[in-house]
């Protein structure tokens, strides 16, 4: 067991995140460590379609790091691999907080950090023995799932090498990158109510040594750096130091942004240090302007700490991109409305205006849960671009609606130009791009303003059937006799349900086509096709089909077929496409490759 794959799925189209060509750490620093031990290693990143799969199932095991927004399409590439044969594990936030549903997909998961459990994992499968004393790792045995005890201590930061991005794939959609992600530290001394950052690396802030952070930067000379920390100056001796490493070791950056939180701008030492290492934007977690709303967060500012960071730094002429969370339980449509005024009065360079999202395993999440204010649990919704709960004060629609809205308040062609003069081009830059997103965004934004209302309906599911019977094509063995094909459909909280029954041929494919136009609509969140009691006329036949389930895949959000083991061989010789292979996947262990989905034909319902 030499050669590793590690994976990290790109989120799918339909956040502000989808621009971002920059991978997350935890792969480049767990592949760098891998080939110190002798690994032949390679991280693929991307959009699954665009992955090299011919090189990934040459690996003899894949590990994918997945979050919450990824984890639905991580899932589905789990199961492909481990129908090929190929071990899979599975780490990340998501997995670590929802270990027992990560491990439906995956042979192994990895709780936690994994920068030694990792290792120790490959170590014990390659001697054949079970990894029973490998802490934060959860496994199958003898079909009971396993959990063995955490890690006992955090990580210590100066123990990791330094993450080799190099070992992602030449024709990897992050190449270039605009900006070279680096790591300083882990942790947050801080504990937002809605941040699952603690959850993962807790709220002990660790930091690496200055000795070898300037190290690392070193090998990035006239690069832009992203300095990935969730609070860069959490501990601001240890950030100084650093700063004035880069000017003794005349480390010359093109320019680097990172996190920080609105004290830091009061630190004039701290300030001057940014701007002559060049420094030259700051991430600020503003998170509201309504001081109810700030309380609730658990952020320890008020609007006026808010209004004065932001002077401040634009003093040093560095640029704010200030993050806001909408949809507190204080919070009103005339809160998100007032908000994107302040944001345009106080000369914020660019924003987020992201909606309250409950991620699994903080305290809001298990807060909403408890009082059934959650509208869905498809993870891929939780990227906070889509609401997901019943917001207090304010419909779900008038929440979603009042994000976009701010938005394109912000982002008008007529604010482009506002803060040139200010912090310079790149400002306008910026905002010329929030410009042309929004407006890119106003379709799929329509369609999911109607999907909530789907969502939030509590009926229950109407089941319809219908029959198609046609007589039998030249392509079938039975010609001149009645193919008969019934169609069963069924709807709940947005995601519609097709099962099919009996033999398909090509005149009822068609007339197939013709009455699932009328039976669901032009676009929906889920469409789940179940097959598993249908049969084929011909090899002829299972293409046309094939062909028609792309066509219509690209009507609906999300789309699940359900295949039984006759069709699988059937279909793998067809013309399945890549995006539709992964909606394919079977998996013994499971009664469907989406969580929440459950066949409401079932005999059991």
């Amino acid at each position: 067991m030499k050669k590793i794959a590690l994976i990290e799925i790109k989120s799918k189209a339909g956040n502000v995140f989808e621009v971002s060509k920059m991978p997350r750490l935890g792969l480049p620093a767990l592949g760098a460590h891998l080939k110190e031990a002798g690994y032949d290693v390679s991280l693929y990143a991307g959009a699954v379609e665009k992955l090299k799969w011919k090189e990934i199932l040459e690996a003899d095991l894949v590990g994918l790091s997945i979050i919450s927004v990824t984890s639905t399409d991580s899932y589905r590439v789990a199961g492909y691999l481990r129908s090929r044969g190929i071990p899979v594990v599975i780490g990340g936030i998501h997995a670590s907080l929802m270990q027992e549903e990560a491990l439906q997909h995956a042979d192994y998961v990895i709780r936690g950090e994994a920068d030694f459990t990792f290792p120790a994992l490959l170590e014990c499968l390659q001697k054949g023995e079970e990894p029973s004393d490998v802490a934060g790792v959860s496994y199958w045995k003898n079909g009971e799932m396993v959990h063995n005890p955490g890690l006992g201590a955090w990580v210590n930061m100066d123990d990791l090498p330094i993450p080799d991005l190099s070992l992602f794939v030449q024709g990897s959609p992050l190449k270039p990158l605009q900006a070279v992600p680096v790591a300083t530290s882990r942790g947050c001394p801080f504990d937002c109510t809605f941040c699952c950052v603690t959850q993962m690396f807790g709220r002990q802030y660790r930091y690496r040594s200055v000795e070898l952070v300037l190290e690392e930067l070193s090998r990035y000379q006239g690069r832009s750096i992203f300095f990935c920390d969730d609070n860069f100056a959490a501990h601001p001796r240890h950030t100084k130091e650093m700063l004035r490493g880069m000017l003794e070791r005349k480390i010359k950056l093109r320019g680097w942004g990172a996190q920080f939180r609105v004290e830091s701008a009061r630190d004039d030492e701290l300030m001057t240090l940014m701007r002559r290492t060049g420094g030259d934007i700051a991430y600020v977690g503003l998170e509201s302007i309504n001081p109810e709303t700030l309380e609730a967060y658990n952020k320890k500012q008020s609007v006026e700490d808010i209004k004065e960071s932001i002077r401040l730094f634009h003093d040093y002429r560095v640029r704010v991109h200030g993050m806001f969370v909408l949809g507190s339980d204080s919070d009103t449509l005339d809160t998100i409305r007032e908000t994107a005024e302040f944001a345009l009065e106080t000369r914020i360079d660019s924003v987020q205006f992201m909606v309250l999202t409950p991620l699994p395993g903080t305290v809001l999440y298990h807060q909403m849960e408890k009082e059934g204010r959650l509208l869905t649990r498809d993870w891929e919704l939780y990227d906070g671009m889509h609401v997901v709960f019943q917001p207090a004060r304010m419909t779900p629609e008038e929440l979603q609606g009042g994000m976009y809205q701010a938005y394109r308040r912000f982002y008008s062609l007529r604010n482009v130009f506002s803060n040139t003069f200010l912090t310079g081009w790149q400002s306008s830059l910026y905002r010329g791009i929030g410009s042309h997103m929004v407006r890119q965004l106003y379709p799929y934004y329509k369609w999911y303003d109607q999907v909530l209302g789907r969502l939030q309906q509590e009926l229950k599911p109407e089941q319809k059937s219908v029959e198609i019977k046609v007589l039998g094509a030249v392509d079938s063995p039975d010609q001149g006799k009645e193919a008969a094909l019934e169609v069963l459909t069924s709807e709940n909280r947005g995601i519609f349900y097709v099962k099919l029954r009996g033999l398909l041929n090509k005149m009822n494919l068609a007339q197939l086509n013709r009455t699932l136009k009328d039976m669901i609509p032009a676009r929906c969140l889920r469409l789940v096709v179940n097959t598993e009691e249908l049969s084929f006329s011909s090899q002829k036949t299972t293409a046309d089909f094939t062909r028609w389930i792309n066509r219509l895949s690209k009507r609906v959000s999300r789309l699940q077929l359900q295949i039984g083991e006759k069709q699988k061989g059937m279909m793998r010789g067809s013309y399945l496409n890549k995006i539709l292979k992964f909606a394919c996947f079977s998996e013994p262990r499971l009664v469907s490759d989406l969580p929440q989905v459950q066949d409401p034909f079932s005999k059991d319902r």
